[in-house]
C-alpha cells in the first residue's frame, strides 16, 4: 500500500513538472570566440563569460524570425550566438 502511495505522488509529481513548461522553453546552445560561460533560457539577454574576465556580463539578444536563434555583442565587442537545441 505504501509503495502504490510513492508511486501515485511521483506520476503526479512528474504530470505537474511537465505543466510548469513555459512556452518556448528548451535548452539553448550558445558560442562565441573565447567562450568560458554563457547561460540563455530565451529571454531578452544572455549571460555571457568570456577568456580574460573574472566574470560574466547580461547583453542584450536579438532573435531571428523562427525564435531559434539569438545573437548579440558583448561590451569588447565579441559577437556570440545561442542557439535552441531540439
Amino acid at each position: 500500500m505504501k509503495s502504490l502511495f510513492v508511486l501515485a505522488v511521483v506520476v503526479v509529481g512528474a504530470a505537474l513538472a511537465g505543466c510548469a513548461a513555459t512556452p518556448g522553453s528548451g535548452s539553448w546552445q550558445c558560442s562565441a570566440n573565447g567562450l568560458v560561460n554563457a547561460h540563455y533560457t530565451g529571454g531578452d539577454n544572455a549571460m555571457i563569460h568570456l577568456q580574460g574576465f573574472s566574470s560574466g556580463g547580461q547583453y542584450a539578444v536579438k532573435k531571428n524570425a523562427q525564435g531559434t536563434e539569438a545573437s548579440g555583442t558583448t561590451a569588447n565587442g565579441t559577437p556570440f550566438v545561442c542557439k535552441k537545441q531540439a
